[in-house]
């Protein structure tokens, strides 16, 4: 294969292929710490049918400076019924090309067949298969991972149950441990950081049946900051409750999309507005962002998307305040993508009670509140389920529902239709039908309230349930929501801010203690421009890197495999200006300089006169040095690497 040299990043330093070391002592006293490399991705390479073109994959993803790879061990494939013999003949293959690139392998067991279903059910099979795997590759693969997001029904294809995942963690843990007794089983990476449901397992005892927690903290397309250290810092206090503190934490899935940046629900947008002021000609908008990154840009296309004469603005906090108590405001819009700014609630609601309009077409709404502690720092609440927020979409009478709370209703990609009210409002869109995904009822109205279905599906027993609604209030407001299938640019952090964020996260992870990073994914599938989970790769479908592959080959370079991260402080008492320091395996210390919000001079100081700086793409950056020692340097979004000496706070 070519591998363009003129992309790869200028950090004057040797990429090193970490080999996989035996994960544990020979006489197998227990699993091993911080067993092999940490930096990993995540490969659908089981899925590569061809087998050059895996050979390929791997080969990029090695140079990349990735020393481990992450993918699905499917029971199916390789059992196809009740005690039939196992055929390890295709993984086989995968696991010999990954190890020919000096890549270690992380199963995650699951994907099983249809008669071995529901898990809990057939544990005496399931044990036999973790167990046959674990003894059929033995020290080549030191880690197995049971399960895959385990609290989503989507993975689990049951509602979601931390007793029986227990039931399987603890079967599959006993199972690998007595075919190598050396061998890590990795807690199955959660969705988000569920801590009811992590906590549940430590209540019921299951501390005992894994060696690693190991979670899927994500972000997107909201920064990491206020997010990722945030849910780490929460997991690391509960299992400290438990006592279980001292255990590793991995990260087996954490990246940021990068797709088309077009809006997403523009039908049901125009079609909403003029349902709702059918003579209203134009629009006074304000976007209210949870994100700064891309603020301006979503309200941008939002004006586009609007009438003739009609405005947008992007706003925070004091400036929502401020343009809602200015009474110049017809149309609030929330972000496309479940989140939206609960700091300013209060004033939104008393805004659709005076009688303006509220559109919400991110999905579920009102589900992920999102706060503003200081300025330019988002911070997502924890909660995943939306009871947070219950109460506020109460009192805008939005009563939701989805697949996961309704057994009838249809699940992802269902085909929604317009309703006669849609039509006269002009609603133009697919005539094969929109792809619904959330749905709304009118079970929260109170007396004089109206609800009109703008689009609708049919549910299992033939009923019409609403995908796009808008709910006229008896005070005046109105309220408008779409739960479409999110697309666009809602959810894109485009690819110079996936980049950006790969750099931030990675550095924030290693300061709280992550032993193992797995960005998701390697390999874009890119089939669909405008669906966000087509764009996580490192590159394009063909190979043609983005920048965010040599931002991640960057950091391997900067703080390579054995950096000891120096403890203490990494960040302002406000979290808006951030030093991680790490010490390299050579005794030279470095460390990665950024802040959010506006860029800004600062002067530095070191403990060594002989620094070196570049920039995240690898650029020299040559700072302005006093005879002190101190150097001035513009720190912002984009991080800086320094390497030499360290900071001095």
């Amino acid at each position: 294969m070519h591998m363009p040299v003129r992309l790869l990043p200028a950090l004057a330093l040797a990429v090193a292929f970490p080999c996989a070391a035996d994960p544990a002592p020979a006489d197998g006293a227990g699993p091993a710490r911080s067993a092999g490399p940490q930096y990993g991705v995540c490969a659908h390479l089981h899925r590569v049918r061809n087998p050059a073109e895996r050979a390929e994959e791997c080969t990029w993803i090695a140079a990349t400076g990735i020393g481990r790879v992450r993918f699905d061990f499917e029971w199916w494939r390789m059992q196809k019924a009740p005690g039939a013999p196992f055929d390890f003949s295709h993984y086989d293959a995968v696991v010999a090309d990954a190890s020919r690139c000096g890549l270690m392998v992380l199963p995650i067991l699951f994907d099983i067949p249809p008669w071995a279903e529901p898990v809990w059910e057939h544990l005496d099979d399931w044990g036999a298969f973790v167990e046959a795997v674990v003894a059929h590759y033995g020290d080549a693969l030191p880690d197995i991972e049971i399960w895959n997001e385990e609290n989503l029904r989507h993975f689990w294809k049951h509602e979601p149950d931390p007793a029986r995942y227990l039931e399987t963690l603890r079967v599959a843990h006993d199972a690998a441990k007595r075919a190598n007794p050396r061998v890590r089983v990795l807690f199955g990476g959660t969705a988000g950081v569920p801590l009811d449901f992590i906590g549940k397992i430590y209540e019921l005892g299951g501390a005992k049946y894994f060696d690693v927690m190991n979670i899927h903290p994500y972000c997107h397309p909201r920064q990491p900051e206020g997010s990722l250290d945030a849910q780490l810092e929460a997991l690391r206090a509960l299992m400290t409750e438990y006592g279980d503190a001292e255990k590793p934490v991995i990260i087996t899935e954490l990246g940021w999309p990068s797709h088309d940046a077009r809006l997403g629900s523009v039908g049901i947008l125009k079609t909403g507005l003029r349902a709702a002021r059918p003579e209203q000609t134009s629009w006074r908008a304000v976007y209210a962002a949870t994100d700064a990154s891309s603020a301006d840009l979503h309200a941008r296309l939002l004006q586009e998307a609007l009438p003739p004469g009609s405005t947008c603005e992007a706003c925070f906090g004091a400036r929502l305040r401020e343009r809602l108590a200015a009474g110049d405001v017809d149309l609030v819009i929330y972000p496309f993508d479940e989140t939206f700014p609960v700091d300013t609630f209060p004033e939104v609601l008393a805004f659709v009670r005076s009688g303006g309009v509220l559109l919400d077409a991110g999905g579920m709404p009102l589900w992920f509140g999102v706060r503003e502690p200081s300025p330019g720092l988002f911070v997502r609440d924890a909660d995943r389920s939306g009871a947070s927020t219950a109460s506020m979409r109460k009192a805008l009478r939005i009563a939701e529902s989805a697949w996961w709370t309704d057994d009838a209703l249809p699940r992802e990609g269902a085909k929604a239709f317009p309703t006669a009210a849609a039509v006269a409002a002009g609603f133009q869109g697919d005539p094969a039908g929109e792809n619904a995904a959330r749905y709304q009822t009118p079970a929260l109205l109170d007396a004089g309230d109206e609800f009109v279905p703008l689009l609708v599906a049919k549910d299992a027993e033939g009923r019409e349930v609403a995908a796009a609604s808008l709910t006229r209030l008896a005070g005046g407001g109105t309220v408008i929501v779409s739960g479409l299938g999110s697309r666009g640019a809602a959810g894109s952090a485009g690819e110079d801010g996936q980049a950006r964020y790969l750099a931030r996260a990675m550095s924030i992870a290693f300061a709280e203690g992550v032993e193992q990073y797995f960005w998701y994914e390697f390999r874009g599938r890119e089939t669909d421009p405008q669906y966000s989970e087509h764009h996580f790769g490192l590159t394009h479908r063909n190979f043609t890197p983005k920048p965010a592959w040599g931002v991640y080959r960057n950091v391997v370079l900067a703080r390579p495999e054995g950096s000891v991260q120096t403890p203490g402080e990494w960040h302002a008492e406000n979290r808006t200006f951030f030093f991680p320091q790490w010490t390299r395996p050579d005794g030279t210390k470095a460390g990665v300089l950024w802040k959010t919000g506006a860029a800004e001079k600062r002067e530095l100081a070191f403990d060594s006169a002989d620094m070196r700086f570049r920039d995240f793409t690898g650029r020299v950056v040559r700072p302005m040095a006093s005879e002190s020692g101190r150097h001035t340097l513009e720190i912002g979004e984009n991080p800086v690497f320094f390497e030499g000496g360290a900071l001095i706070r």
